[in-house]
């Protein structure tokens, strides 16, 4: 499993500077139990930027191509964005840290909207105690050597001389990556022809046709293909990334309702996309996935909303647009022996549902990360305190969310909130002078109005201005 350390953001929207921790890990321990991580902050500070950089990272770990609004993320001034994130990659049976790394992506604006521009990856074995060193990293240049050029070079070139088909295998790699506007380090043709590299050395290994060097080239190479695997396996099967506009189609009356196959192959975000307006129509695979989810979340969501079930109702088989055979099917909500379907529920009611299954496997499962923008919408505030000190305190996996709502300021610990602020370049902060018993919420409200803390995490607003404002909008002069 992997833990999130940290992300680092430069140049990225309107973050200068930004970096926060994610984890409470130390090195010498071993895997914690949950991580949780709150952003505040006023509108436009910065807190989405988290999330989007997260989005980032885990099309890019996944092997995918950068989205073209990725290029939103770049900084005007700069022309670049970057994201830095730090983890650990721990034993799956002993729960032991094994590998820290450092994780570098640039990304600029182009004409495909967004170009991933270079990629680093450093590493170090924990249990040998090594330093850490870059083991691959790269940009791209379109001159004379179009393409990219592997560093640390001697390393590389020794690495690529244990195969005498690996040179071609990387330029191809290199082309389809560029061509696609995909990463090269994730893609399945630069892992392959790691893994090939690997077992060529083990044959020479085992013929004693290999140096001392050329065999300890080998061991780094088969351990990054390790890392980079691990790496790409964390975010197809346990990170999960919740952005606002997943909430925005809920008010349309479409609801994607998460289901978070991890651990048994599937996607970490693999959801269904259901039209409440209407019946799903649904093949026996989507149907049966449905039900288990459903079940799954049922117990804890009648724990939240007392007297609130869960139910599908099954309203005739059909072919599907495909030509197998389907099912008609109605999510319902039963209260109080009433049922209704779920589209005659809430908006907050339709949050929780599309994202209850993600907290499970936050309380549930060491190795889940996940991230949501705006957790609080439409959630009671009361109740987002109680979901939140539950999986402080008894939870297993990672969260890191943005909220306004300032009630877990009243229940989380002091350590798992961070503050935007109103200088770009030091974005986030944590509150200093506050112990851990003290009222954060009280402590936050004090430095919107009076300031005191190292950075100002409010920009000063006038409610006579805003009363003015309203009235000459109200009331145009000559009216």
């Amino acid at each position: 499993m992997i833990r999130l350390q940290s992300i680092t953001l430069n140049g990225f929207k309107n973050v200068g500077h930004g970096e926060i921790a994610l984890s409470a890990w130390k090195k010498g321990e071993p895997a914690p139990d949950a991580d949780i991580v709150g952003i505040y902050g006023q509108n436009g500070s910065g807190k989405t930027s988290v999330i989007q950089a997260l989005g980032i990272v885990k099309r890019l770990w996944s092997g995918k191509s950068i989205q073209k609004a990725a290029v939103d993320c770049v900084s005007k001034e700069s022309g670049e964005a970057e994201i830095v994130v730090e983890g650990v990659l721990f034993n799956d049976e002993t729960q032991a840290a094994e590998t820290q790394f450092i994780y570098r992506a640039t990304i600029r604006e182009s004409d495909k909207g967004a170009t991933l521009f270079g990629e680093e990856l450093a590493c170090k074995d924990l249990c040998q105690n090594d330093p850490m060193r870059i083991m691959l990293s790269y940009s791209l240049h379109t001159g004379a050597s179009w393409g990219y050029e592997l560093k640390p070079k001697r390393f590389w070139k020794d690495a690529l001389s244990l195969d005498g088909n690996a040179k071609t295998g990387l330029a191809v790699a290199q082309r389809l990556a560029i061509e696609k506007n995909t990463t090269l380090m994730f893609s399945e043709d630069f892992i392959s022809l790691m893994n090939k590299l690997s077992a060529s050395a083990e044959l020479k290994k085992a013929a004693a046709n290999v140096s001392a060097n050329m065999s300890g080239t080998a061991s780094a190479v088969a351990s990054l293909t390790r890392l980079v695997t691990s790496m790409k396996r964390f975010a197809l099967a346990d990170l999960a990334v919740v952005g606002v506009s997943q909430y925005a189609v809920s008010m349309l009356n479409y609801l994607s309702i998460a289901t978070h196959e991890g651990e048994r192959g599937g996607l970490a975000d693999a959801s269904f996309t259901v039209n409440l307006s209407e019946p799903a129509t649904l093949n026996a695979k989507q149907l049966r996935d449905l039900r288990n989810t459903v079940e799954k979340m049922t117990p804890v969501l009648s724990a939240l909303v007392p007297g609130l079930s869960l139910g599908i109702v099954q309203l005739g088989g059909m072919l599907g647009n495909d030509g197998t055979p389907a099912e008609r099917v109605e999510i319902t909500c039963t209260r109080g022996g009433t049922t209704v379907p779920l589209r005659c529920e809430s908006e907050g009611i339709k949050k929780l549902v599309s994202i209850l299954t993600l907290l499970i496997d936050v309380y549930s499962k060491p190795g889940a990360c996940v991230a949501i923008d705006e957790l609080d919408s439409g959630v009671f505030e009361f109740l987002l305190g109680e979901i939140l000190q539950v999986l402080q305190n008894h939870g297993r996996g990672q969260l890191i969310f943005t909220a306004h709502n300032l009630r877990p300021l009243e229940t989380l610990n002091k350590g798992s909130l961070v503050f935007t602020t109103t200088n770009p370049e030091r974005r986030y902060i944590k509150f200093r002078g506050s112990r851990e018993k003290s009222n954060l919420r009280s402590q936050y409200l004090r430095a919107i109005n009076l300031g005191g803390q190292a950075e100002t995490v409010y920009e000063p607003t006038n409610i006579f201005d805003i009363d003015g404002a309203f009235y000459d909008s109200g009331f145009p002069e000559g009216e």
